[in-house]
């Protein structure tokens, strides 16, 4: 049985990472990289330092409006499977690159599984939001994370038969990989750092980026917090971009460094007294490795971490942020606090997808 993956950016890699592998193993596996992240810091070396061989097919779509990245990534899919003739193609969460590849799998009539299923922010403006509707209803296999998830399914009417709740990857590649970076990253010597002794930052999101209010409050806060505690910033290439256009600056204490592979990553998160982020990956990530999570986001798809008090979603309102920040920072006790709240996470989830898809496929 011959099964596509089509992937493009940083999360997809590091939250597959624990699958890909099984997947090479147990079936004809065909990997497609649309390369929606183009930037090598941002993209290939994930590959290098997760131990995950190169794709079958790099598509280097890079940027573009939405409609254009997705076109390209459409076009060249469809070339691709209509030589492969794929059984069945996987799919992952909500950038671009799986919204490409449902339509195309919908169009071609080829059985589509959508990982991270059932996901929402109920946000519609943003463009993930959409994307991940989307792809839930052209999927034939809805592998959920959590009965969170499994009832927005069922909310939207899809097909019971069609669900599985499997639990999270992201949890598990983080389990696999933090391993990795224990053994193999000195980010924490290099940057001068101890554990506990500073905040990691990040910050990408259209809704941070774009928004000319809401990204000024944001870096006055994170400028303000400096001044009580060290804040690294690995920054993203669109928040660069962003700071550049509006003319923003970050005082000297936010350490502002290059994007990092996701071994330095994981070295940050979890040497980190706490993480300030919009990033969907960084919540579980953090989650996984202990280290409470501020939220800069008024909504959150991973409600399980915020509902038993792991993670804390403070929005991007930057006099809210300082002030959440300055509460933990005055009651050292609530940090220690997050971090003990123990998580009740399904093991096994790889080979759980790996049973169903054979299952599935025996009907």
């Amino acid at each position: 049985m011959k099964i596509m993956t089509v992937l493009g950016t940083r999360p997809e890699i590091t939250k597959l990472s624990a699958l890909m592998p099984m997947l090479d193993e147990h079936f004809e596996h065909k990997v497609i990289h649309t390369g929606q992240h183009y930037d090598h810091n941002m993209d290939q070396v994930f590959f290098d330092e997760l131990n995950l061989r190169k794709p079958d097919y790099m598509l280097n779509v890079g940027s573009g409006s939405h409609a254009k990245q997705t076109a390209k990534m459409m076009v060249q899919i469809e070339d691709i499977m209509f030589e492969e003739k794929p059984d069945w193609l996987i799919v992952f969460a909500d950038p671009n690159t799986p919204l490409a590849g449902a339509l195309v799998a919908s169009k071609m009539h080829v059985p589509l599984i959508h990982m991270e299923a059932g996901c929402r922010s109920f946000n519609k403006k943003m463009p993930e939001e959409i994307n991940r509707i989307i792809c839930d209803h052209c999927a034939d296999i809805l592998l959920a994370p959590d009965l969170i998830a499994y009832n927005n399914l069922m909310r939207e009417g899809l097909d019971q038969s069609k669900i599985h709740v499997v639990g999270s990857t992201a949890i598990e590649a983080t389990l696999r990989n933090v391993k990795l970076a224990r053994e193999r990253v000195d980010l924490i010597n290099e940057l001068g750092l101890s554990k506990g002794n500073f905040v990691l930052f990040t910050l990408h999101r259209a809704e941070n980026t774009d928004d000319s209010n809401v990204l000024r409050g944001i870096v006055d806060a994170v400028n303000q917090i400096s001044l009580r505690v060290n804040v690294v910033f690995p920054i993203h290439p669109r928040t660069r971009n962003a700071l550049a256009r509006e003319g923003l600056k970050l005082d000297s204490g936010v350490r502002v460094i290059e994007p990092v592979g996701n071994l330095k990553l994981l070295s940050l998160i979890d040497n980190a007294k706490f993480v300030m982020s919009d990033s969907g990956g960084i919540q579980e990530e953090a989650g996984a490795i202990d280290t409470p999570c501020l939220i800069l986001r008024n909504e959150t798809e991973w409600t399980y971490l915020t509902d038993c008090g792991k993670n804390l979603l403070v929005g991007n309102d930057g006099d809210k942020i300082v002030s959440s920040v300055n509460f933990l920072l005055d009651n050292p006790q609530e940090i220690e606090k997050m971090s003990q709240v123990k998580l009740n996470l399904k093991t096994d989830v790889c080979k759980d997808i790996v049973r169903i898809i054979k299952n599935e496929s025996k009907k």
